[in-house]
């Protein structure tokens, strides 16, 4: 069907207003993480720096406690998902491929336990993990992330799996191939775009995951950035907003990059687990 003009011209006002909603604050907090702190708080607001400097990305990595952080975001994330995904493939296959007693109302109640707040959990899980003495425990911190990734995981492995034909399964059953040996070495590589898509979602929750660890790891050599970045602006002795700006943009950069790296298998997985067959 072809566009009337108006038609082109709308959607290209609209997606011009959703890109300057998305754009424009990251665009200020650039701009606002290259300003002195005194031309920060000047008004009216200046929209370019003068003069730009680097110093508040130079202090960002040489705080104390920068690397820790930065590595404590990166095992929390890479060992969740690692786990989620170790979880969530086997069962999604085993959810499209197997039939069991139930097998609806199974699947409805693991989708139902990723309903719950968060919130409404943190007080029992804070004394369950104190009665174990597992506060502050990064074994902890990285099976609660990856609990909460489970359930719409397999979700999405389930899908992505309803989309390989069934029928190739049983021509390599017929040929003498286990169960096993038929979801290691046809469907897993079928559905590695869809595993991408999972992981980067999954990678993406657990890097901006700050309530699990402000709550269940308060000792500062287990926090996150995202933990530090918060703490920022309930600073005492006031916010540096240069400071606090080059420090999110900082700790957006390894999302960044990791989008951009994987965006191909990504979307690929997407589409894959919408179509079927």
């Amino acid at each position: 069907m072809r566009t009337t003009p108006a038609e082109r011209l709308i959607s290209r006002l609209t997606i011009t207003a959703l890109t300057l909603v998305v754009v424009g604050p990251i665009a200020w907090a650039l701009v606002t993480s290259l300003k002195t702190e005194a031309n920060v708080i000047t008004f009216p607001p200046s929209l370019l720096p003068s003069p730009a400097t680097l110093a508040s990305y130079v202090a960002v990595f040489r705080e104390q406690n920068f690397s820790v952080e930065l590595f404590n975001s990166v095992l929390y994330a890479i060992a969740s998902i690692a786990l989620t995904l170790a979880v969530s493939v086997p069962a999604g296959y085993a959810a499209s491929r197997m039939t069991f007693p139930a097998k609806r109302a199974v699947m409805l109640l693991i989708l139902a336990t990723s309903m719950i707040p968060g919130v409404a959990l943190l007080t029992p899980t804070y004394f369950v993990l104190d009665a174990i003495g597992c506060l502050n425990n990064p074994v902890a911190i990285i099976v609660l992330q990856a609990a909460r990734l489970v359930p719409q995981t397999i979700w999405f492995m389930q899908n992505f799996v309803n989309a390989v034909p069934v029928g190739l399964d049983e021509a390599t059953q017929v040929d003498g191939a286990t169960r096993w040996q038929t979801f290691t070495r046809l469907i897993l590589p079928l559905i590695k775009p869809g595993i991408a898509a999972a992981a980067v979602l999954g990678v993406i929750t657990t890097w901006n995951d700050y309530i699990t660890v402000a709550a269940f790891a308060p000792d500062i050599a287990r926090r996150t950035l995202q933990v530090a970045l918060v703490n920022q602006v309930f600073d005492t002795i006031g916010i540096t907003w240069s400071y606090v700006m080059a420090f999110a943009i900082v700790s957006s950069i390894p999302i960044v990059a990791l989008f951009l790296v994987a965006q191909r298998w990504f979307i690929a997985g997407l589409t894959a687990g919408a179509v079927k067959g």
